[in-house]
């Protein structure tokens, strides 16, 4: 897929999420929403998601793709724990480049992941495996991360659920 390609294919995205999603302020359907579209758009995207950030770990959210690990610790050392502690966004070109990556399946070559901050914390992380390495780049960066700023701005600071 071209860069313009993607590029405009964002552009239908973030179009149809602020149709679907302009009044809209629960946190599930604004992600379920926007794994769904993600997903539909992007035939290479395998796996889209968001992690939902608990006291000391990251509970899985909705998503869109093959079942997935449910729940990851805060300090993990892969994609989706290093973009919770730094607070940014972690481009993996090619995940068998990314020392500590957890791997919850065996397809996925590249991945994003991208924090949801809302209220100076990260609520939740966005998160997407493809099954093309090199298939995720700056572009997809750019427009994933104004994307999270529209799912932060539709979410209050959530008291997530923990289990117990």
């Amino acid at each position: 897929m071209t860069r313009a390609d993607k590029t405009e294919r964002y552009a239908d995205v973030q179009q149809r999420l602020e149709s679907s999603l302009a009044d809209e302020h629960n946190p599930i359907t604004v992600m379920a929403t926007v794994a769904s579209i993600l997903k539909e758009r992007f035939p290479h995207f395998h796996w889209v998601g968001f992690l939902l950030v608990e006291q000391n770990e990251m509970a899985l959210g909705p998503f869109q793709g093959p079942p997935a690990c449910l729940r990851l610790p805060l300090n993990s050392a892969g994609v989706c724990g290093t973009c919770y502690r730094s607070r940014q966004t972690v481009l993996v070109p090619d995940v068998t480049m990314f020392q500590g990556r957890v791997g919850c399946d065996a397809v996925s070559k590249a991945e994003i992941a991208v924090p949801i901050v809302s209220h100076d914390r990260v609520q939740a992380i966005l998160d997407i495996d493809c099954i093309e390495a090199s298939s995720v780049d700056e572009v997809d960066q750019a427009e994933l991360e104004r994307i999270s700023g529209f799912v932060a701005a539709r979410i209050a600071p959530v008291g997530w659920p923990t289990k117990g």
